[in-house]
């Protein structure tokens, strides 16, 4: 019998040990134990999806304990015991986030988190996810085989087993039945979060939960080494070369051409900076949306300093980062859901995104304008309408720029 086959036939779908989801609590904030009781049902919902994935986690831990099958599951959230390393350019690796959760960074950005890591009887590193919702399942299938790939990579492992559970019913979404259809894949639903949550009342809050003393089969993430060469940045600087050479050669074959010299390791590729001749090629047919604001070509060119195209891997999807003059802030353009570019996000070298804005400033590329044009062909839809109108864009000198 191999471990998923064990869990199967063992994981309480029924749960109903208060103990355990008291132990829960302890690896929520203040702030996040008292949102469990929030009328906010928005609020409360995400109180409960953090309170759910510690939930599993000891429950893990707790199971890992009656069976030889699993040798050791990976410590988390309260459970962390060492200091926190901040990101920074060159990181590859296993790295805990600065909250405790399971993170694989290249060069120095979080390219996959994972909501348990555990290893079987094996000696294969597995990952389980946590959900209380079908919403964002229409890519998870792709995620998880990203999560697969990566992990089997870092490790050289030809089998990564993966473990999803649920306490909404998701076994008839599209992609949840192609990984359970999957080997080495498992789908465990739950009784719903909401009536687990009765297992915890506002008075319990009050009590200090009380550290567990050490656990015999938990082991920390920084004992994770990759085995195999891990240069990110290497990786993604080889797929840019290939899909700009991919772009220049004028080959058909649309995208599926740039996706077949693509490795799949990449999360995105910054293909590089366009000039102003180049902003103009890519935005010849369309505006940008800023809030209230639609900008021409002429509007970026003049209201930003740098334009960085990228897409992002597995969706191919388009983004561009126009940087603001005068500022250290980028501005995310991504599609919106009517095909229009519209800005989405800032990126600034705050502590959160440090190690992904140090990156996106740094220097690239000049792309040929050929390059543009083929971006904008390949990630644009076809207009079959004029192009955006709403807004006027502000008249020189004035400032429209989002907050931050």
């Amino acid at each position: 019998m191999d471990f998923l086959t064990w869990l199967d036939g063992t994981f309480p779908r029924d749960f109903f040990d208060e103990t355990i989801a008291q132990r829960a609590l302890r690896h929520l904030g203040y702030h996040e134990k008292r949102d469990l009781f929030s009328e906010d049902c928005p609020v409360r919902r995400g109180a409960e999806g953090s309170w759910y994935e510690f939930l599993v986690y000891e429950i893990m831990l707790d199971l890992s304990l009656r069976t030889d099958l699993v040798r050791s599951i990976v410590r988390k959230g309260d459970d962390m015991q060492e200091p926190h390393v901040a990101p920074h350019p060159g990181q590859n690796g296993f790295f805990y986030s600065e909250k405790g959760n399971l993170t694989v960074r290249g060069n120095g950005q979080t390219i996959a988190e994972m909501d348990l890591l555990f290893v079987d009887n094996h000696g294969n590193m597995g990952f389980v996810e946590v959900i209380t919702s079908a919403m964002g399942l229409k890519t998870f299938h792709e995620e998880v085989c990203y999560k697969k790939r990566l992990l089997g990579t870092l490790l050289g492992q030809k089998t990564v087993p993966f473990v999803l559970v649920s306490s909404v019913d998701v076994s008839q979404y599209a992609s949840i039945r192609r990984i359970a259809a999957e080997p080495d894949c498992l789908v465990l639903i739950t009784n719903p979060v909401e009536e687990m949550r009765d297992l915890i009342y506002e008075g319990s809050l009050r009590k200090r939960p009380e550290r567990p003393g050490p656990h015999p089969k938990a082991v920390s993430l920084t004992c994770f080494h990759p085995e195999n060469s891990f240069d990110y940045r290497e990786v993604h600087d080889g797929n840019r070369e290939r899909v700009v050479r991919a772009m220049l050669s004028g080959a058909d074959g649309g995208m599926d051409a740039i996706a077949s010299v693509v490795n799949p390791l990449s999360k995105k590729i910054m293909l590089g900076t366009l000039d102003t001749f180049g902003v103009r090629t890519m935005l010849h047919d369309r505006g940008v949306r800023v809030k209230d604001a639609v900008l021409s070509a002429d509007d970026v060119v003049r209201r930003f300093c740098r334009a960085v195209i990228a897409f992002d891997i597995p969706a191919y999807t388009p983004v561009v980062y126009f940087k603001m003059r005068g500022k250290d802030a980028y501005l995310k353009i991504v599609l919106d859901r009517g095909g229009d570019l519209a800005f989405e996000s800032m990126r600034t070298p705050d502590r959160s995104m440090a190690g992904f804005y140090e990156w996106l400033d740094a220097e690239k590329p000049s792309l040929h304008p050929r390059v543009a044009e083929r971006y904008a062909s390949l990630f644009f839809p076809v207009r079959e309408a004029p192009p955006l109108t709403g807004v006027p864009s502000c008249p020189a000198g004035a400032d429209h720029s989002p907050a931050a």
